[in-house]
């Protein structure tokens, strides 16, 4: 089977989302799209948030690929079905395939598990015949009818022999940047040495985190220059080794890299050491996403957060002296979160001032502990996988109802992102701060309608043990 055209798509998201603003593409097909495309083959790259998938490409393809996530499994799943009808082979992978492979193979031909830039060569060789499907790590297939699936590769993905990845790939016309909001996306490492038991990163990438080298870095900073005006770096963790990452921005700065005002997700550790903080702000950090997670000390245990909510707040505050915005990210479900934590969490992040907040609902995602668990002791409510975007309750709290849960978390969101709050930011000359919070109000509005939507459906918060759940829950 030669491939001369590759279709690479990214299934858009089933909902507004907390990011619709920016459309940034995850960048795991983009890479996959590079490396297709110095063997020869003609690549399309589709990220349905930024472009629709025009039905001539897939008429033109010889292969799709998609990658997935959990929420978008579903549009994932049809996408293939209509290919294979129309006769065109597919493989799968992402987080969601990868955790759930027998699943996806109802709907796709292969599957490639795990991180693929070691593997996809290996898989376009087997399609060309020149090698055994045995021999290609972390395919899942079915032969005779059994799903079979080869070992992972034995050891995980060297970040510099990752490609910088061709944006030019993407469909789609860009607009004034290369980069949506001229935001550039890098990433310089993978992994995490945490156990948080809701999140999907250590199953995917392991525990030990690998770094680009310095020099792989700069070399991608500067291929972008001109070609947006902020930079996002990927990372799960940019600072979860301090040592690490004050030799990259040290590296960056003394050599003059291209490196345009940024922002990145870190943890709270970043801020008890002031010589990162310092470099941070001197390197033009000027927002952070911090996954503060709870104010709840039983909450923080549960999830297996080695935090504290003085920690929290002493983040918080370094942060600010610094320069850097935060974006706190909490979230709500633990068995010990009532109604009042979710309220209490809203006054914290006014009182302490964070400048903007993400309320999630608590998601067992398929391959994390918590997904396990919640499987086990039965409390799962759904497997629509559309409904796992972190908005939706798909479990069953204890200590009220999911309806609640979802309709307390958006509402919290409502009372830090109030009409006076803004007006506030405005009037002490914040303007796009309080743009910002603006266009956060709106999107809570949004999935507030939604929630009533819903509940007027199934009429599920009017019901009595729903009001006797919501009212304990005070």
């Amino acid at each position: 089977m030669k491939i001369r055209k590759l279709l690479l798509v990214e299934p858009k998201a089933p909902a507004r989302h907390v990011y619709s603003l920016v459309r940034l593409p995850r960048l795991g097909l983009p890479i996959l799209g590079t490396l297709a495309a110095r063997r020869g083959i003609n690549v399309k790259v589709v990220i349905e948030e930024q472009t629709p998938l025009e039905p001539a490409l897939l008429a033109e393809a010889d292969l799709l690929g998609i990658s997935t996530i959990t929420s978008t499994a579903p549009r994932a799943y049809r996408l293939a079905d209509r290919a294979r009808a129309a006769g065109l082979p597919v493989v799968m992978g992402g987080p969601h395939a990868t955790f759930l492979p027998a699943e996806a193979l109802e709907h796709a031909d292969w599957v490639l598990r795990g991180e693929a830039e070691d593997s996809f060569g290996l898989f376009l060789d087997m399609l060309e015949g020149k090698r055994d499907a045995a021999d290609v790590p972390g395919l899942s297939r079915r032969r005779d009818g059994t799903v079979v699936h080869s070992d992972l590769p034995p050891g995980p993905v060297d970040m510099d022999r990752v490609p910088i990845p061709d944006f030019s790939l993407l469909a789609g016309k860009r607009r004034r940047h290369d980069f949506d909001l001229g935001i550039i996306p890098v990433q310089t490492s993978r992994g995490c040495p945490h156990h948080c038991n809701f999140c999907s990163v250590t199953p995917l990438f392991g525990h030990r985190l690998r770094y680009a080298s310095n020099e792989h870095v700069a070399e991608e900073l500067e291929r972008r220059r001109g070609r947006g005006n902020t930079v996002f770096f990927y990372d799960d963790n940019f600072c979860a080794s301090p040592s690490r990452t004050k030799s990259l921005l040290d590296h960056l700065l003394r050599h003059d890299v291209f490196l345009p005002p940024w922002m990145t997700q870190v943890s709270v550790r970043a801020a008890r050491d002031q010589e990162l903080l310092q470099l941070l702000q001197r390197a033009g950090c000027y927002r952070v996403f911090v996954g503060l997670e709870s104010i709840d000390a039983h909450s923080l245990e549960q999830y297996h957060k080695h935090q504290t909510v003085a920690d929290i707040r002493l983040a918080i505050e370094r942060f600010h002296q610094h320069g850097i915005q935060v974006h706190g990210m909490f979230m709500f479900g633990s068995d010990s979160d009532s109604v009042e934590t979710i309220r209490a969490t809203s006054r914290f992040a006014i009182s302490e001032g964070i400048d903007t907040v993400q309320f999630a609902v608590l998601t067992p995602l398929p391959g994390t502990p918590l997904f396990s668990q919640m499987q086990q002791s039965g409390r799962l409510l759904s497997r629509d996988w559309s409904l796992y975007d972190a908005h939706h309750a798909v479990f069953r709290p204890t200590r009220m109802s999911a309806a609640r849960l979802a309709a307390e978390t958006v509402q919290g969101m409502a009372r830090v992102y109030s009409p006076g709050r803004i007006l506030g930011m405005a009037l002490r000359g914040r303007l796009r701060m309080a743009l910002l919070n603006l266009y956060a109000r709106r999107q809570v509005k949004h999935w507030q309608r939604h929630n009533r939507q819903q509940a007027a459906s199934r009429e599920e918060i009017r019901s009595p043990a729903c009001l006797v759940a919501g009212g304990a829950a005070h």
